[in-house]
């Protein structure tokens, strides 16, 4: 467990680092070195499809755009893509073509101020990313990191060999659940997961679509204990999300709920869990600034 809290102190000490190489040599030369982020990564994770993960990640997104912070979300879903959905976007190119040799810089959309998007593409499917091609994706998301205060990567329900690519490369997983059992049951199973593959994470949980914080608590409180007692591995319990009928009508609008109805429960919601991941990113020695604030 201290391996791993040292791990993600490290990482948010390099990201310090890249942001003071930036302000000395200029943004757009940051990253060049592949693989040198400027930015911190965080992989939206779940162990199952349907509970609400790329909500989340939309409108965390927009809770730090609100602060005045710019945002790279990329959608990894590729060909099941909802990010684009729920910005009500069109892509030209997507995260597919940049796999493919076309440039990050061109495929990125603009949906909302502050906050950028590679769009995961829907329809558009790969069975496996080779080395070239993960190559050019993690060298463009590098060379761009700079922008940003904040990357944030949507990805596919369950495992695959792209997160565990994203994950060795030094992103931070946020484990989305609900207090459903087959969503508590698959969260652990991603877990111990990341623990088989040695990828010495510690992971952030997050209880989304609770009625209560008291359920959402007693769910955390099981998954926390039993990664601990079973996987001996440490789990962070970020903060929970409320069942908010508002969010379905967002989606159906296809407007994020920060924008639809800014003042709904999970719209709190997901502030304060912005607020808390910038608290929880500022202790560990990663201050936001740079070409990450918006101007």
């Amino acid at each position: 467990m201290a391996d791993q809290a040292s791990r993600l102190r490290e990482q948010m000490s390099l990201w310090l680092k890249a942001q003071q190489l930036g302000r000395e040599v200029g943004a757009q030369d940051v990253g060049r070195e592949a693989g040198f982020l400027s930015a911190p990564v965080f992989a939206i994770m779940s162990g199952k499809g349907g509970v609400g993960k790329s909500n989340l990640c939309v409108n965390l997104a927009l809770a730090f755009a609100e602060d005045v912070m710019r945002v790279l979300v990329i959608d990894a879903d590729a060909g099941f893509a909802d990010v684009e959905i729920l910005f009500d976007s069109t892509p030209i190119l997507t995260l597919c073509d940049v796999v493919a040799g076309a440039s990050i810089e061109e495929a990125l959309l603009a949906p909302r101020p502050h906050v950028d998007v590679l769009a995961g593409g829907s329809g558009r499917f790969f069975d496996e990313i080779g080395e070239d091609g993960w190559g050019r994706l993690w060298d463009g998301i590098a060379r761009v990191s700079a922008r940003y205060a904040w990357v944030l990567v949507d990805c596919a329900p369950g495992v695959h060999a792209l997160a565990e690519r994203i994950l060795r490369q030094g992103a931070n997983p946020i484990c989305v659940v609900t207090p459903e059992p087959t969503a508590i049951t698959d969260g652990y199973a991603l877990l111990k997961w990341m623990r088989v593959k040695e990828l010495g994470v510690e992971p952030w949980l997050v209880v989304n679509r609770a009625k209560s914080k008291t359920e959402a608590d007693d769910t955390a409180a099981r998954l926390v204990d039993a990664a601990a007692k079973f996987l001996h591995m440490r789990v962070i319990y970020a903060g929970w999300i409320r069942d908010d009928p508002a969010l379905v009508k967002s989606v159906m609008a296809r407007r994020p709920l920060l924008q639809h109805v800014p003042g709904s429960p999970a719209a709190v919601g997901y502030r304060q869990l912005a607020r808390w991941i910038q608290k929880r990113a500022h202790s560990l020695g990663r201050g936001v600034g740079g070409e990450g604030a918006a101007r």
